[in-house]
């Protein structure tokens, strides 16, 4: 009976240590290399939002959504985010880029979580060095 307590109590400290456990890791060495990846965007907005309004699988389909925007607005060049410096000063419209979301039921979420997810990915744009602060 002590050792199915004892088993029991390693279980539940365990699944508790768990939930504080990062859902997924940032590589601190892409900082400034201007290279976007869409799975650790991702991840780092997850990582700044409610993790528990925000999941991961659902931020990369307002990412994906985001990128189906840009092509039909021709927003991307051949290199969908390494600008150049003649495209630094390029700006995306967060607002347009919301209801164009909406409007296509691209995600489940609400306009106010969608502008949350599109300013912190402006936050991992900083952190690549693709704009400036």
């Amino acid at each position: 009976m002590k050792k199915a307590f004892e088993i029991l109590l390693l279980i539940f400290f365990f699944l508790n240590s768990c939930k504080n456990a990062p859902i997924c890791v940032v590589n601190k060495n892409n900082a400034g290399k201007k290279i976007y990846d869409i799975n650790e965007a991702s991840c780092f907005i997850a990582l700044k939002l409610d993790q528990k309004i925000f999941d991961l699988n659902s931020i990369h389909d307002a990412l994906i959504a985001e990128e189906k925007f840009m092509n039909e607005i021709d927003f991307n060049s051949e290199n969908l985010y390494q600008l150049n410096e003649s495209d630094s000063n390029a700006e995306l419209d967060i607002n347009a880029l919301v209801e164009y979301v909406l409007k296509n039921r691209e995600t489940e979420f609400t306009k106010n979580e969608l502008l949350e997810i599109y300013i912190a990915e402006t936050e991992y744009l900083e952190f690549i060095g693709v704009v400036g602060e």
